[in-house]
């Protein structure tokens, strides 16, 4: 039934959990045999999983970066992003007395698509004080 698994993940239970309001997104997550959800790290990708439903910033190629709520990834790190608010950052050089001159612009989105190959890091949000 559960075909290559191991015993103890054969065990474990797939639950599936809908957000009712807005537009439905699901996830599935692993319960273990006690009824826990397992949050152990065994790769990488497990750190985004348990970012789920939880604000993360993103950086990304081309000096741009989010702030929003994870509610789906992939192995490629495509992602659906909530409530996002992007920074993108641009810096000019002035003709005449050759300094720089940074712009920063923010837009915020109610929901985002995050394609993988432009995503640099991923980590909870930046604290500012």
């Amino acid at each position: 039934m559960y075909g290559n698994l191991s015993n103890q993940q054969a065990a474990s239970e797939l639950v599936e959990e809908k957000k009712p309001k807005g537009r439905e997104i699901s996830r599935v997550r692993r319960i273990n045999g006690s009824g826990r959800e397992e949050s152990t790290v065994k790769e990488p990708l497990d750190l985004i999983r348990l970012s789920l439903d939880e604000r993360i910033y993103v950086k990304l190629r081309s000096d741009r970066e989010l702030r929003g709520k994870l509610h789906a990834y992939d192995q490629h790190l495509n992602m659906i992003l909530g409530d996002v608010e992007e920074i993108i950052t641009t810096v000019e050089i002035d003709d005449e007395t050759y300094e720089e001159i940074v712009r920063t612009t923010r837009r915020t989105v109610p929901f985002l698509f995050v394609r993988g190959d432009g995503v640099i890091l991923v980590s909870p949000p930046l604290r500012t004080a």
